[in-house]
């Protein structure tokens, strides 16, 4: 009996079916990258109003809380220069405000004096080397721009008659009244420094500052001179009335808006027109 042995032929894959096979991989891949990278700018697009939109509604929410106004301030800030065009580096930014009064007096160009608030009480009187590099800022809201400051006040005296005594004896009394204010700590540099009149309403950081992911800015704000945008909030919860505007500056380029009514309610709308 002959056993016979039966070899099987075995075929591979030609070279057409394999460029073909790796074609549609290659399809797939860059299909998927491309919804990958698309799913990613649609979340940060969502993101940057969402969290526009939350900031406003915790700043409202504060105002009603603690009784007192505060903003939420839109702004361009300096973070460098760049060589290559000559111009400044900006981020959009926004910070919560929690507005604590008005400048009433300036001395010296570097004391910013509010003769109505109990600023020795809020920050204390602790003298402060004058080498200290720590700071804190103090935002003018009429200007979007900020003075880096010592963490304690100043006490500065004024010849001032008493009003209280006047009514009493029907004498004016010249005393010496304490006033407190903030000094400017020159030994930290600061491009966005502010320049003070009197009148101008100032505040402190309520919360830490924000800013819009890379490739968005406000609308209102193109430059970094541009006017600040800022929305303040009464501690009965209404407004001032404002169309708060995000524009994306690579494609697919559109804007986002975000409307402030009077009475305080926050409305906006996803979709990018």
């Amino acid at each position: 009996m002959n056993n016979r042995t039966t070899h099987t032929r075995r075929r591979g894959f030609s070279l057409l079916e394999l460029l073909a096979v790796m074609s549609i991989m290659a399809m797939l891949t860059t299909m998927a990258v491309t919804s990958y990278f698309s799913a990613i700018r649609g979340m940060t697009r969502r993101s940057a109003v969402k969290h526009l939109a939350n900031t406003l509604i915790l700043a409202r929410q504060r105002a009603c809380m603690e009784g007192t106004r505060v903003s939420v301030m839109l702004f361009n800030e300096v973070t460098g220069y760049d060589e290559a065009t000559k111009k400044e580096k900006i981020a959009p930014s926004y910070v919560v405000c929690k507005e604590i009064g008005r400048i009433s007096f300036i001395s010296q160009g570097k004391y910013y004096i509010d003769e109505f608030a109990s600023l020795d009480k809020m920050f204390g009187t602790a003298a402060i080397d004058a080498n200290y590099l720590g700071s804190i800022r103090i935002y003018n809201l009429q200007q979007g721009k900020w003075s880096n400051v010592f963490p304690s006040v100043a006490a500065r005296e004024t010849d001032m008659s008493s009003a209280y005594e006047l009514a009493l004896t029907g004498q004016e009394v010249m005393k010496k009244i304490p006033m407190f204010g903030f000094v400017v700590n020159t030994k930290v540099p600061n491009a966005n420094a502010a320049s003070w009149a009197v009148g101008d309403a100032y505040g402190i950081e309520a919360v830490p500052i924000n800013s819009l992911p890379r490739g968005f800015q406000f609308a209102d704000l193109p430059q970094y001179n541009s006017k600040p945008v800022c929305v303040t909030f009464k501690p009965d919860g209404s407004a001032t009335a404002k169309v708060l505007s995000i524009q994306a500056m690579q494609a697919p380029l559109g804007r986002c808006s975000i409307t402030v009514a009077t009475d305080g309610s926050i409305k906006y709308d996803e979709k990018w027109k």
